[in-house]
């Protein structure tokens, strides 16, 4: 598997002390680039440090090489949002960067600066922005949706998870990053995926009570609520085989 040149990546990259150093995609994330490019909605899995934000870059990198128009959202933790613009500085060229992040009015003001964007062009917000600023952003459609740190809408029950999924419906593709697709039970896999590919599981009760082992939990006054305890062996190879052509994680090790 090979991948042509593209125009808006860079040949080289600036490293610690400066130096230049030749930008290579290196075989396991070429992989990952094209499982992204032939899969509008997908979770790219692979391990801490293996390279996702690259991985996500360089496919938007080739979508502009047929879709220049095309535009993006990168959803992320509040920390994180100044390295991702910093990563497309450092690996691309000809690409606007948009970062919404201050007072409304600034919001605002990215959101415009976005919208008018007649070249590849990027905006790059936090998930509590796009919560607060989804009456302004909820009409929006047609761009690519990056969701990293994924399991930040695992819980359907938050606002994060419902402005997200929302923005997920009005996208062409979305992509969702994560190194723990599952940390504690099945249900936050069923949460990730209503929003990266809605339909897939049906609703989050026909989801717990089918794959999940659940008992009804005493919370007072006579009321019980069900609480997952654990999951059926067989139930998860059925979730996974449900997933596996929306999902590709490889460990460390492997690569």
């Amino acid at each position: 598997l090979t991948l042509k040149p593209t125009t808006h990546l860079k040949t080289t990259f600036t490293g610690f002390g400066g130096t230049e150093h030749p930008l290579t995609i290196r075989y396991y994330q070429v992989q990952m680039v094209l499982h992204l490019l032939l899969s509008p909605r997908f979770v790219v899995g692979d391990d801490t440090g293996l390279g996702k934000t690259l991985e996500t870059i360089a496919a938007l990198c080739y979508v502009w090489e047929k879709q220049p128009d095309c535009k993006a959202i990168i959803l992320t933790t509040k920390s994180a949002t100044p390295q991702w613009a910093k990563e497309f500085g450092k690996f691309t060229k000809g690409v606007r960067v948009v970062v919404c992040k201050g007072t409304r009015a600034q919001r605002e003001a990215a959101h415009e600066t976005w919208r008018r964007g007649s070249k590849p062009t990027v905006m790059v917000m936090g998930y509590r922005a796009a919560v607060n600023d989804i009456r302004k952003i909820q009409a929006d459609e047609g761009y690519i949706l990056i969701c990293d740190e994924a399991t930040a809408f695992k819980n359907p029950k938050t606002q994060v998870h419902q402005a997200i999924r929302h923005m997920s419906e009005m996208a062409d593709r979305t992509w969702a990053l994560t190194a723990t697709l599952i940390k504690n039970h099945l249900m936050e896999g069923h949460g990730i995926y209503q929003v990266v590919v809605p339909g897939l599981f049906g609703t989050a009760n026909n989801f717990m009570y089918y794959f999940c082992i659940v008992e009804m939990m005493q919370i007072g006054r006579g009321r019980k609520v069900p609480r997952v305890v654990g999951y059926y062996p067989e139930k998860v190879a059925e979730f996974r085989k449900h997933i596996e052509p929306y999902y590709y994680g490889r460990p460390k090790h492997e690569v």
